[in-house]
């Protein structure tokens, strides 16, 4: 007699595999069931479209849901009595268990106290603030709360913006951008998810605010499309989805096997930083003016522009304004002009050079740009100020 094979047993799972979260989860979720298991796999958006395969095909064996729920979701969900593995879902949600049900969940703590962590090592901020845009569900307020415990730590406190992306009204954006715009500066901005900063960025260009000159942005997820494609790149905090969809299908695995399961956290979620340009580190105001000070002087020969001082700072055009204005109370085209004039009445000074020599060596164009240049800015012409010199 031949051995009597088993059917394989249909899994739904339930799953938004639009963000990178749920693509990771689907990753862990498949990389144990191609290698464990001959199980066949009906994947769906929502709740809802699990409950109408139901009615047409029949129960399936078990039920994976890697997405959260809110309370009237979940008791639909598990309604239908099938062994069930729940991931993102706080306990706090409802207690609907059976000896056939198990909640997974990341330390959404540990993730905001990682954040703050972060934040605290790229440089001194003057502003702390906590985004949120999903405030219908639990875990960012987790993020919250572990990103405040961390900042305290610090002696540090944060303020909590909360911009919902499903219903924010013109009026609601104009709230936050003005709220973005009382913050003392520099700020540092934790997003609970990458695209949570999405209308930050927005606000950020309504509001001239460089990134991350005068404010950093940290996201959650590591969605590389969406991060690397904002006008500064987006560092994200990577969660190990990957490693709790393998351990969210293993438990289904021991479910159907009969065994008892419990709920489980993890407890260190994140698996790794990934570092990009908004959170890159700003040099010290002093050094940043006293290094282009320096660049300044030993360039003022040639046609400098400030443009080219940024870049070899390696900021934005717009800090180094900034900070010449802080500590210099001038701008950084009137210190170019300044070492140029300096470098002009040195050689006419120390040298016989003609006027021709003299704007050849300093960079200009003709003789008659340099002393224009000049006479705006001294109030005579240089064989004047050469005369009036020597005669002093």
């Amino acid at each position: 007699m031949k051995p009597r094979l088993c059917a394989p047993k249909t899994i739904a799972v339930i799953v938004t595999a639009s963000g990178m979260a749920g693509r990771d989860y689907l990753s862990g979720v498949f990389r144990y069931v191609n290698t464990k298991t001959q199980w066949m796999l009906e994947l769906f958006n929502n709740v809802e479209e699990c409950l109408r395969w139901q009615t047409q095909h029949g129960k399936p064996d078990g039920v994976i849901s890697l997405l959260p729920h809110d309370r009237d979701s979940l008791r639909a969900l598990l309604k239908a009595n099938i062994p069930t593995v729940i991931v993102d879902t706080p306990l706090t949600v409802g207690r609907f268990h059976t000896d056939t049900t198990s909640f997974i969940q990341l330390n959404d703590e540990a993730i905001g106290s990682a954040a703050a962590e972060h934040l605290l090592s790229r440089g001194h901020f003057n502003s702390f603030v906590c985004l949120i845009d999903e405030p219908y569900f639990k875990y960012p307020f987790c993020r919250e709360q572990g990103f405040r415990k961390r900042l305290a730590k610090a002696g540090q406190s944060a303020k909590t913006v909360i911009l919902s992306e499903k219903d924010a009204s013109n009026r609601d954006i104009e709230a936050f951008d003005l709220t973005i715009a009382r913050l003392p500066r520099p700020i540092a901005v934790f997003a609970v998810r990458d695209r949570a900063s999405l209308k930050l960025y927005d606000a950020c260009r309504r509001l001239r605010l460089s990134i991350p000159d005068e404010i950093a942005i940290l996201g959650v997820d590591n969605d590389e499309l969406f991060c690397n494609s904002m006008p500064v790149p987006l560092s994200s905090i990577l969660p190990d989805h990957e490693q709790v969809g393998f351990t969210t299908a293993q438990t289904m695995a021991r479910i159907l096997r009969g065994a008892k399961v419990t709920d489980m956290t993890f407890a260190k979620p994140v698996k790794n930083i990934v570092l990009r340009a908004s959170t890159r580190i700003v040099p010290p105001t002093a050094r940043i003016v006293s290094e282009a000070i320096s660049y300044i002087e030993k360039n003022a020969s040639g046609s400098l522009h400030v443009a080219e001082i940024a870049a070899h700072l390696g900021i934005s055009r717009r800090l180094l304004d900034l900070r010449f204005r802080q500590i210099q109370n001038t701008t950084v085209l009137d210190a170019i002009a300044k070492a140029r004039i300096g470098q002009i009445k040195k050689k006419l000074l120390s040298t016989s050079y003609s006027i021709m020599q003299i704007s050849s060596d300093c960079g200009f164009s003709s003789p008659a740009a340099l002393v224009r240049f000049f006479r705006e800015r001294t109030g005579m012409t240089p064989n004047r100020w050469r005369q009036k010199s020597k005669e002093s």
